[in-house]
């Protein structure tokens, strides 16, 4: 599953679940004869198949763009994902609005979508969507590129993504955990691998598994005159943009985890499938926090794994890791950077997402309370202060002017006792 990649800098680059393997591997498979077979693709109509896969052969490419959209290509999990959400939709035009052909009405797109937001249009599995927006937001992307290709040749295509809802339908659930709650985990943990795994996830609240799967023993470096360690994900392997940031929690544990591991400079930390390192750590969550439901998996009728649905995942660390670090982060632009956040809108949604509560103690108020007393004493002080201050100035001023008539007098007195005497003559 996991696969690697070498990247535009010539550096190897790791695919997690080898997505760009999958896009080619499908990319090779509709040429025939040398020549694109366009109607390939299953479960849609030959019509819909056509526009499937040049609007994905487009967007491998970075053709047919919209104005003020990025330019260029499209990674490969976007491809993959673009692939498959298109067809699920497109079938379910044929056969809720029974149209085989990109002749939609904006009335077939607001009862299609609005179907899958009640619940009365299900999924290929049988289940009820619960990310309509991201479907709606395919759609409609889709569609516009629908109008732009269309218009080249001349022909009107009628906007009927206009009215589509693309909000969101609810916050996604994630399961909620502490610091302690992560001691206890670390604790309970098979290896020393899963251990500092747990604590370098919510420590540094790197997105997983990409990012994650990415990170090489060079990319941790010592913060100078302290004793914890930078951790730089680096640019060309990060959702966003890269950032180098202090690991205030785990520091010594990888220190540890590398030395104990041997790792050379260029190794990555973390090398197994992420699919097992999330059925491990749903299990580690079940066992501990009793998060998730267990089911058991049975293969080829003998062998059986337990696993553990809603349970625990890499992401979920950095959930946790977001409510964590959000009370004592000072400035938002810190937090957006810890985060590879390009917008505040991520921090206000965290702010009151299940998790984050008011950590406001009665100490905290009785240091605040004190620190006002103080104040307003010391307030009170200065100016005593001040006022003696002024009430000796002024006291000062007074025995000054009282000593100079004093003196004025004496000598006047003097003067006097000293005046030569015209009568004895």
């Amino acid at each position: 599953m996991r696969g690697l990649t070498v990247n535009n800098q010539g550096a190897v680059e790791v695919d997690p679940f080898n997505k760009r393997g999958e896009y080619e591997r499908w990319r090779a498979s509709i040429v025939k004869d040398g020549a694109i077979d366009y109607c390939s693709l299953r479960g849609v109509s030959a019509a819909h198949s056509e526009a499937i896969t040049r609007y994905v052969l487009d967007q491998s490419t970075g053709k047919n763009t919209a104005r003020g959209q990025r330019k260029g290509a499209r990674s490969y999990v976007h491809l993959v994902h673009l692939r498959f959400r298109l067809v699920s939709i497109l079938r379910m035009f044929e056969n809720y609005a029974h149209k085989k052909q990109l002749d939609f009405t904006e009335d077939d797109v607001i009862t299609v979508f609005q179907g899958m937001r009640e619940g009365r249009i299900f999924s290929m599995k049988g289940k009820p969507f619960l990310d309509v927006r991201s479907y709606a937001k395919v759609f409609s992307a889709f569609w516009r590129w629908h109008i732009r290709v269309q218009r080249k040749d001349s022909i009107t295509v009628t906007d009927v993504v206009e009215s589509l809802d693309t909000s969101a339908d609810h916050k996604p659930a994630w399961s909620h955990f502490t610091i302690k709650d992560l001691e206890r985990m670390c604790e309970n943990a098979p290896t020393f691998e899963y251990r500092a795994l747990m604590m370098l996830l919510f420590d540094s609240g790197i997105r997983a598994p990409k990012e994650l799967m990415n990170v090489r023993a060079m990319d941790l470096t010592p913060v100078p005159g302290s004793q914890n360690l930078f951790l730089n994900i680096r640019e060309e392997t990060s959702k966003t943009f890269g950032r180098k940031i202090k690991l205030m929690l785990c520091s010594d544990l990888i220190r540890k985890y590398i030395e104990d591991k041997k790792l050379q400079p260029t190794d990555f930390l973390f090398k197994l499938n992420p699919i097992t390192y999330n059925r491990t750590l749903g299990r580690i969550g079940y066992k501990i926090l009793h998060i998730g439901t267990p089911h058991t998996q049975r293969t080829n009728g003998y062998a059986k794994k337990i696993l553990i649905r809603n349970g625990i995942t890499m992401y979920d660390f950095r959930h946790n890791s977001v409510c964590h670090y959000l009370p004592i982060y000072k400035s938002e632009n810190q937090m957006k950077y810890r985060y590879g956040w390009k917008k505040s809108d991520m921090i206000h949604y965290y702010s009151e997402l299940i998790g984050m509560r008011d950590t406001i103690t009665d100490d905290d108020l009785l240091v605040d309370t004190t620190k006002a007393e103080i104040q307003q004493q010391l307030a009170r002080e200065q100016q005593k202060v001040q006022f003696l201050s002024e009430q000796f100035d002024a006291q000062k001023v007074e025995m000054e002017d009282k000593m100079k008539r004093l003196e004025a007098l004496m000598m006047q007195q003097f003067s006097n006792n000293f005046r030569p005497n015209t009568n004895s003559r």
